[in-house]
């Protein structure tokens, strides 16, 4: 496990605890459909991780698979974020996903964070466990999105192999 990722799964943790609830950490290839019905579901990681990728699939920002990482919007099919594969890794900018949705298959409320990269991973769980970063998501939306369907795409520079601060390049609610 990377830093990123470490880092990513202490703020996540550290804010479900804060409200109450126990974490519990499971790798994803060894999750069934079962477990993932049973409550509601926190998902970390893209690429690396199968619910990830099945479960934002059919929304309007998703990840494609393919020979290039990217994450796409299904309204706007010429949008499109991807890292900068001339640079090197440490270098490279990165893209993440944010969503909460209620989905079909588990019946119940599935909420991921998840960058092309680590980096971007660990700027989408700082980003939702920040006051600030949500408060300028509120403003953006110009209402409470408490109750609904979200999905939020971030950029994040990457310096020397750190994470920068992210910023909302698109937003959707429904």
């Amino acid at each position: 496990v990377s830093m990123q990722i470490a880092s990513a799964i202490a703020h996540l943790s550290g804010l479900l605890e804060r409200s109450g609830v126990t974490p519990q950490l499971e790798s994803s290839a060894t999750t069934p459909l079962t477990e993932l019905r049973e409550h509601s579901v926190v998902l970390l990681g893209g690429y690396n991780n199968q619910w990830t990728m099945r479960l934002l699939e059919p929304l309007r920002f998703h990840f494609v698979s393919g020979p290039n990482e990217l994450i796409v919007d299904r309204m706007q099919p010429q949008a499109h974020w991807s890292r900068d594969s001339s640079l090197p890794y440490s270098s490279a900018d990165d893209y993440a996903l944010i969503a909460r949705f209620r989905d079909a298959s588990t019946d119940g409320w599935v909420v991921v964070f998840a960058g092309l990269g680590r980096n971007g991973t660990e700027a989408a769980a700082q980003f939702a466990t920040s006051t600030h970063y949500m408060q300028l998501l509120r403003d953006q939306m110009g209402r409470d999105f408490s109750n609904h369907n979200v999905e939020v795409v971030l950029k994040v520079n990457v310096v020397d192999g750190k994470t920068g601060a992210p910023s909302i390049l698109a937003v959707h609610l429904w």
